[in-house]
């Protein structure tokens, strides 16, 4: 019976499908989908706000702002500290949620 169930499991393509096939319009559809995706770009604003508190931490603690600081990262400049790590990273998390943010915005 398990194996039953993990067979018949859906895809998102299939819920896809499925909503698309019960809504009774196009337009209750693009309503639908368009929450979702608004729930998601709040959801990723959020991450951002965190995102920035945290690099404005690193740029306070470290007097250089982001830009500067990844360049000269990226040169080996400024040595193999964790936190400068962790800053980085923050920073390329922030760029992708930066492009996710702006692709959730053009489709709403």
């Amino acid at each position: 019976m398990l194996n039953e169930l993990c067979v018949y499991a859906m895809n998102t393509l299939d819920k896809l499908e499925l909503l698309s096939a019960n809504c009774s319009d196009r337009n209750e559809l693009d309503r639908i989908l368009s929450q979702l995706l608004s729930v998601m770009l709040n959801r990723h604003r959020q991450k951002l706000a965190i995102y920035d508190r945290d690099i404005s931490k690193f740029e306070q603690n470290y007097r250089l702002d982001s830009h500067q600081f990844q360049k000269q990262f990226e040169s080996g400049a400024l040595g193999d500290e964790m936190d400068l790590f962790e800053w980085f990273s923050l920073c390329e998390l922030r760029k992708d949620l930066l492009v996710k943010i702006s692709k959730l915005e053009q489709a709403l």
